[in-house]
């Protein structure tokens, strides 16, 4: 009877600690994903061509940023060149820096022969040309005077300066004075493959002689008109075209300046 007492609590004993000891969880194995090498493969194939797709596209765009601003370059050279043209002359012929007009000093002129077989002809013809230019403008600024000093203005006898008497003369005593104080100031040659010689000559006439001279001679025609005041009209004038001249020259200096950068 003890016997089996003792074995029925050692076996309710045995049941409440196997109730109270924790069940143990089965440990879980991460799961292993197997990697492709065909994928591997064609996944490493892609990112190469993408890497390759990138530079190429960065490539183009440096090619077309070079394209547009060698298009730029090119509109700036071509508006260069076009601009050059409004100067009226290359803005590298020979002898050019000497045939512009300066205010209070000297008026001047270019003078271009081309197609002689002989530098001789060729300089008189150039000298010719120079000379036949200043001219053409002293003469139209005489008779310009003329026209105006006798409209407008009272001689001191209060009578007014008979235009013709003057304007009659003007072609002649304009031409007569520039005739006798022209200087060339630079004179130079270049010659074609066919052997023939063109020539470049500057020629510069002082003002205040070629002034002197004109009124003296205007004098000696016995004209009442106020010989200061015409002379004063007429360096007025020539000053003005001058100035112009003066323009132009900067114009050209400028053009130089913009090609060479």
């Amino acid at each position: 009877m003890k016997k089996t007492l003792m074995m029925v609590l050692c076996i309710a004993l045995c049941a409440s600690c196997a109730a109270k000891k924790p069940v143990q969880q089965p440990v879980q194995q991460p799961v292993q994903h197997q990697v492709d090498p065909q994928q591997a493969k064609l996944d490493s194939l892609r990112r190469a061509q993408e890497i390759r797709r990138i530079e190429l596209q960065m490539q183009a765009e440096e090619a077309q940023m070079q394209a547009d601003l060698e298009i730029a370059k090119l509109k700036a050279d071509n508006a260069k060149r076009a601009t050059s043209k409004r100067v009226g002359q290359d803005l590298y012929t020979p002898c050019i820096d000497e045939s512009y007009d300066k205010s209070g000093e000297y008026m001047a002129a270019l003078g271009i022969a081309e197609g002689e077989v002989e530098r001789g002809p060729a300089q008189i013809n150039a000298n010719r040309y120079a000379i036949a230019n200043i001219a053409s403008r002293y003469i139209g600024v005489i008779k310009n005077g003329v026209s105006q000093y006798a409209k407008n203005v009272n001689t001191r006898s209060g009578a007014k300066v008979k235009e013709n008497e003057l304007e009659g003369e003007a072609q002649a005593i304009g031409e007569k004075a520039i005739n006798k104080y022209a200087e060339v100031v630079c004179t130079k040659f270049e010659q074609d493959d066919m052997g023939t010689y063109t020539c470049y000559v500057a020629v510069h006439v002082p003002l205040k002689e070629v002034l002197n001279e004109t009124i003296d001679e205007l004098g000696v025609l016995q004209t009442d008109y106020d010989r200061q005041q015409f002379r004063n009209w007429m360096e007025t004038e020539l000053n003005k075209q001058a100035a112009a001249k003066e323009a132009e020259q900067k114009e050209l200096q400028d053009l130089r300046q913009q090609l060479s950068e």
